[in-house]
């Protein structure tokens, strides 16, 4: 029996194809009793395969692989203090530039650790096989006065001459200096034939070209070893063979988990956190309620959460929250009015984490934190997303730099990635590839789109490359490819995170762990979500535009929630920009529902998910008093009251559960989360409970047994109610800047979605319904952002494909000094910052109209105008210039044609526009529209913009049209027996009301043409 103590597996990043799971599988196979991870200068799977050990009754083995100046080692920790060194390391390498490791830093950070010195491949190597021994006495006199007995020499395989001669060697110089040698052999694959696997990851990782003749350039031995081929490669090192299993005996490493590594909150008074707090409260609730005379309910809640809080050692916790939320308030960083479970706490409302009062919504704690089930409290908070980072490194800058991280993610080979990354390694024509991705649903493995996929399947029967590439794309997938960092968890931490998960580089200032968040709440360390919310930014932007335009400060916790303007608006489904009130389904229930009060918002945020939608329709009957509301018992009624007597939130089955059962909310929340996972050994244990529990509170068996099943069949449905209220006062609170202020949301609405097509078409399309006019770009009038002028809104430079960030800066830096006078100063003051390809973006989009000359003209003059502002440097003389005006304008349908490609949609050119007034007294629908018509016949006046007539199969003439408004076009046709009739008015560049009739094919909209005429 030996012991494998050099591995690097699929967490060495393209350096292995050995998966955790396997190796310690095969292991348990070998009968081993011991196994080690050594992966190349990470540690990114160790507490995996610590726990992948533990279940098979293996002992874990923790090392890592670095390099000491020029020297590789393998370092193996003796105990859990090595087991922090080890982290140390694995931190000062990833975060040294060159990620290699002093032998300083190795000094330092040596204690309880085993160093093993890899001789193959190396500069070592190199001096064995020149027999410099003198070299090599010294390089390891400074190892043996650091580890002593605790340094091994290696010898590894004889699979070549070379080998087998630094083997001797090594034996030779270890019989000098009396250091121990250990047998090893790098285990970087499961068995002999995975190394065509490896290869394809190296190539990958190196950007190399892999074919016949090079797959065995390589040859390795890199694979696990079973007892008897390890014994057979070292038969006469047994010395050596002992030593693994040496080693092995002398290392015993134990992590615990789930021991809290809470942080401890900084207080300069001489008071504990658990005094601080309730004062923090006190004072909070009288601010909250705007008196010193607090009602019983709330002290009584206060009092129970306080306890509750300080009972589960979580003081600390909610200070360090409160203090980074005051932080974010106090610089005026908007902060989201709560998110998830913690609106339910109303220490976390007093405190100002949350902006929601749990009493008036009847949030319950218990759904936040348990105190019938331990469990770290998780209060994710939302920031305005262009200012979150701030807040972090508030943090950071609080509580030390190694104490606050980022959580490491991992990017992982998916089926399309793994497929087209392998392809590059093997050749395989781009087409080929691109023909095999169009069939891969990205939803399923390789194994299970080819099983699902007859074109997949004849594809691998026609061609062998392709077979062999499905081959190696399936062994690589699921295999972590790079490292990256969650969007939103942040560890904090009282201990030094070193020494606990290991840190690295991240994509700020702050540092990374390097164990994903998993492994990190397994040990006891706590996740905080720091998210960056859109809305937020936005809706502080507005307030600012509002301010400066109107001179009103608006403190959006105080507006009125029974606004009526708001209501009518969302009622209407006009929620356009609104959060989670956007989709056009949203809109339907929301117009169907016919919102009238906050509680609406609530429920229809809890009820638009699959699975509770079913119940949308039951709750809009009973709504709107056209279904009679039902109740399974009376007691029923006061729970179920505000939702129709349907369940809808997590905290109703809850109260069931108090109400019915007599169970406290803690014991309830235990039932809801049973409901919730469906675990049906529970169900069935907690479904006695509840029925006895019943029946001693006064219920009758039946009753009890229908009151469970209830809850049962439908708590499945329940939505967190706490997060529901939280969201639904963000959507009401646009809403209400939409329905009061509809010029300054839209503006930033527009501004925020600069470089989407699709959003700024939908919002521009919105401003005109309600009768904004989006004014056109104007070189003296246009900004970086769309702006208001005149109570419309000026469009932005940044809508011109082509023109970017610093361009527009430029330009705007350039107008600073004085508006453009004419075409010629504006050459003349541009001609150093614009190319002629960025001047004509400019003019085709309109930007330059107000020079009063023709487009044509502009472009064609351009040369010639530019040649003189180069040669005449004073800029005199300009008002003799004689322009060669263009005798016409470019056609209608270029215009357009270059309008739609630089801004994506038309602005000025579409002579849709001309007759949008009078389609106010008709009823003509336009394109834009038609997503409302699917499969309906309707009467639309469209301009044709192109017509390609084609020829069927049956020889019959048909045509495709493109149909357009000034906002969007759509794909239509005409059919044979139509298109004998029509062919002879068919005419491009012309307005026309058509009759047809509207389709959606394959996720696009389309016009079947029956009839039509010139308007």
């Amino acid at each position: 029996m030996y012991t494998q103590l050099y591995t690097k597996t699929v967490y060495s990043l393209l350096k292995s194809s050995l998966k955790i799971e396997d190796y310690v599988k095969q292991a348990k196979q070998y009968n081993m009793k011991s196994l080690a991870i050594t992966d190349e200068i990470n540690v990114y799977g160790v507490f995996k395969f610590y726990q992948e050990c533990l279940k098979n009754d293996i002992k874990p083995i923790i090392g890592i692989h670095v390099i000491v100046e020029d020297s590789p080692l393998v370092l193996i920790a003796k105990s859990n203090i090595g087991y922090k060194n080890i982290l140390k390391i694995a931190s000062l390498v990833q975060l040294d530039e060159h990620k290699l490791l002093s032998f300083d830093k190795l000094k330092e950070n040596s204690l309880d650790l085993i160093c093993i010195i890899i001789t193959q491949n190396n500069a070592f190597e190199s001096l064995l096989l020149n027999n410099r021994f003198d070299l090599i006495k010294n390089k390891l006199n400074k190892f043996v006065g650091l580890f002593n007995d605790d340094l091994y020499l290696s010898i590894f395989p004889e699979v070549t001459q070379q080998i087998a001669s630094v083997n001797q060697k090594v034996a030779y110089i270890t019989s000098l200096i009396k250091i121990k040698i250990v047998a090893i052999n790098e285990v970087k694959y499961l068995n002999k034939e995975d190394h065509i696997t490896l290869r394809y990851l190296e190539g990958i990782d190196k950007g190399e070209k892999i074919n016949t003749n090079t797959i065995n350039l390589f040859p390795s031995n890199n694979y696990f070893l079973d007892n008897e081929q390890f014994f057979s490669s070292f038969n006469i090192y047994e010395e050596a063979v002992k030593n693994t299993n040496g080693i092995a005996d002398s290392c015993n490493v134990t992590i615990i988990f789930n021991e809290l590594h809470l942080p401890k909150y900084r207080i300069n008074e001489d008071v504990t956190s658990d005094e601080y707090l309730k004062l923090l409260c006190k004072k909070g609730l009288e601010k909250r309620l705007g008196t010193e005379n607090i009602p019983l309910n709330y002290l009584e809640r206060l009092k129970y959460e306080l306890n509750v809080i300080n009972n589960m050692n979580f003081n600390d916790y909610f200070l360090i929250v409160y203090d980074f939320v005051k932080y974010a308030k106090r610089h005026h960083i908007s902060v989201g009015p709560g998110r998830g479970s913690a609106a339910g706490s109303l220490v976390s409302f007093v405190l100002g984490i949350t902006n929601v009062d749990p009493i008036k919504y009847e949030l319950l704690f218990e759904r936040f934190l348990n105190p019938e089930r331990i469990s770290m409290p998780d209060i994710d908070l939302d920031f305005q997303d262009d200012r979150r980072d701030e807040v972090i490194k508030y943090v950071q800058s609080k509580y030390g730099t190694n104490h606050v991280a980022h959580i490491l993610t991992f990017g992982t080979f998916a089926a399309r990635s793994a497929i087209r990354e392998v392809s590059k390694v093997m050749e395989i024509s781009d087409t080929r590839i691109n023909e095999i991705i169009d069939n891969i649903n990205a939803n399923l493995s390789i194994e299970e789109n080819i099983k699902d996929s007859q074109e997949l399947q004849k594809i691998q029967e026609e061609f062998s490359e392709i077979k062999k590439l499905f081959t190696i794309a399936q062994a690589i997938e699921g295999i972590p490819r790079n490292t990256s960092t969650h969007a939103a968890g942040i560890i904090i931490c009282d201990e030094d995170l070193s020494e606990i998960s290991g840190l690295q580089p991240s994509i700020d200032e702050v540092l990374q762990t390097q164990f994903e968040a998993k492994d990190l709440e397994t040990l006891g360390l706590l996740k905080m979500d720091f998210l960056g919310l859109r809305n937020l930014t936005a809706i502080t932007e507005i307030l600012s535009l509002i301010k400066n335009i109107y001179n009103i400060d608006i403190d959006l916790n105080n507006i009125p929630l029974n606004d009526a303007k708001t209501y009518r608006l969302i009622a209407r489904g006009e929620t356009t920009g609104l959060f989670q009130l956007e989709s056009e389904g949203m809109r339907n229930v929301l117009r169907d529902i016919n919102v009238s009060e906050f509680d609406d918002i609530v429920a229809v945020n809890a009820l638009y998910r699959p699975g509770p939608m079913e119940n949308i329709p039951h709750f809009i009957a009973r709504k709107n008093k056209k279904e009679k509301i039902e109740y399974l018992h009376k007691d029923l009624i006061p729970i179920l009251e505000s939702t129709y007597g349907i369940i809808v939130y997590q905290e109703q089955i809850m109260q069931i559960a108090q109400k019915i059962a007599n169970y406290s909310l803690g014991k309830a929340d235990l039932l809801r989360r049973a409901v919730s996972k469906k675990q049906k050994d529970v169900l069935i244990r907690e479904g006695e409970v509840f029925i006895q529990s019943a029946i001693k509170n006064g219920y009758d068996k039946n009753t009890a047994s229908e009151l469970y099943e209830y809850i049962v069949k439908f708590g499945d449905y329940g939505f967190n109610k706490s997060h529901s209220v939280a969201y639904a006062l963000v959507s009401y609170q646009m809403a209400y800047l939409k329905a009061n202020y509809l010029t300054p949301f839209m503006v930033i609405l527009l501004s925020n979605v600069l470089g989407s097509e699709s959003q700024t078409y939908k919002y521009i399309k919105d401003c005109k319904r309600y009768g904004i006019k989006i004014l056109p770009l104007s070189i003296n009038k246009s900004y970086n952002n769309y702006v208001i002028e005149n109570h419309n809104i000026r469009i932005s430079f940044l809508v011109i494909k082509g023109i970017g960030y610093s361009t527009s800066e430029a330009i705007l830096k350039e107008r600073g000094q004085g508006i453009f006078k004419n075409y010629f100063d504006f050459i003349y003051r541009t001609k150093n910052i614009l190319k002629r390809n960025t001047f004509e973006a400019l003019v085709m989009s309109g930007a330059l109209d107000e020079f009063i000359l023709t487009k044509k003209t502009m472009i064609e003059n351009y040369d010639k105008v530019y040649d003189l502002s180069r040669f005449n440097q004073s800029g005199y003389f300009t008002d003799k210039l004689d322009y060669d005006h263009a005798e016409e304008e470019y056609t209608l349908g270029e215009l357009m044609k270059h309008e739609k490609s630089l801004l994506g949609f038309y602005l000025t050119t579409h002579p849709i526009r001309k007759y949008l007034d009078e389609m106010k007294e008709n009823p003509y629908i336009l394109p834009s529209q038609t997503l409302k018509y699917v499969d309906q016949n309707i009467e639309l006046i469209g301009f044709i913009e192109n017509i390609k007539p084609t020829i069927t199969k049956n020889k019959e003439e048909m045509a495709s049209l493109i149909i357009s408004d000034d906002l969007t076009s759509i794909n239509a046709v005409i059919f044979p027996k139509s298109y004998q009739l029509l062919k002879n008015s068919l005419m491009i560049d012309r307005l026309f009301v058509i009759k047809c009739k509207v389709q959606e094919r394959n996720n696009k909209l389309q016009l079947i043409i029956n009839n039509l005429h010139l308007l």
